[in-house]
């Protein structure tokens, strides 16, 4: 199915109760989910290390390189981008800049996590969180930077997997006081986990459904009877795509051809409509003298 052939939209998306958001990892995945009809997008640090270096998520990806990231996705698509800030790489002085940044590209939010750095994928073993009143200084920190932009601050704790879910509620009620926009509570690892964060914070709440993750993949249905607003399939689109190359190349070297994969690939003139070539084809004639 093409890009621009989609089917209908699940009701509760199309209702705004729930708000479903794709992970993308530079332009061309952000273009495809803009042509499938979503308004948001979230940058995934995860899938920017994986993409742009090769790399895992554990803290070698930098704000520089993020925040280029986002820019050229911001430019090239009209997507509200939640871009995913990692712990904001330093202290609140790091956090105002890159929110400062953010802000003046035209991204529509940030989500902050207090995992110390080097981080892990919420998701991967071996993570640690600093002080709760050190993010809570992050959180006031970007508030400000922000100003009286439209723009989200989404403050993510990694503590249910290091301490717990008593405190991981805990520290998303001191950096909601903090001004922080919508709560992420990452890695629930059952439903009851998923229960409580849903009746013990307030919203708007956020959760990431991480297809081999730690976190129950629930149906949008019971998640926004938990009470969550905001539900991310952030590494979908990233999975997909590595699995569509890795059958693409396997098939051409051992077949020579590419004849067996057709169906499921574009074709040449339906990648450069994705891609805005008859609008450059234009605009190049307009130059022709």
């Amino acid at each position: 199915m093409s890009a621009r052939t989609q089917p209908g939209v699940h009701p509760l998306i199309e209702s705004g109760r729930l708000m479903l958001v794709p992970g993308v990892y530079d332009v061309l995945s952000a273009k495809i989910a803009e042509a499938a009809g979503f308004h948001a997008a979230a940058l995934t640090g995860y899938g920017v290390s994986a993409t742009l270096l090769g790399e895992p998520d554990f803290g070698i990806l930098t704000q520089s390189q993020v925040l280029e990231v986002a820019r050229r996705v911001v430019g090239a698509t009209e997507l509200a981008l939640i871009v995913d800030g990692d712990t904001g790489y330093g202290g609140p002085l790091n956090v105002q800049h890159m929110v400062r940044e953010l802000v003046a590209m035209g991204a529509r939010g940030v989500i902050l996590e207090d995992q110390r750095w080097p981080k892990r994928c919420g998701h991967m073993r071996g993570k640690a969180v600093i002080d709760a009143e050190e993010h809570v200084a992050k959180i006031e920190a970007a508030v400000e930077a922000r100003g009286e932009e439209p723009f989200f601050i989404t403050a993510r704790t990694d503590a249910l997997e290091t301490h717990g879910i008593e405190e991981a509620i805990r520290r998303a009620r001191l950096y909601k006081d903090a001004g922080a926009t919508v709560l992420f509570v990452e890695g629930p690892r059952s439903r009851e986990d998923l229960e409580r964060i849903g009746k013990e914070l307030p919203p708007p709440l956020a959760v990431n459904l991480i297809e081999g993750g730690v976190t129950p993949l629930c149906s949008l249905e019971e998640l926004e009877s938990l009470g969550f607003f905001s539900v991310g399939f952030v590494l979908s689109g990233l999975y997909a795509a590595a699995r569509a190359l890795s059958d693409t190349y396997g098939e051409l070297r051992r077949s020579g051809s590419s004849e067996a994969l057709r169906d499921r690939m574009m074709e040449f003139a339906e990648f450069n409509a994705l891609i805005g070539a008859e609008r450059r084809y234009a605009d190049d004639e307009r130059f022709k003298r």
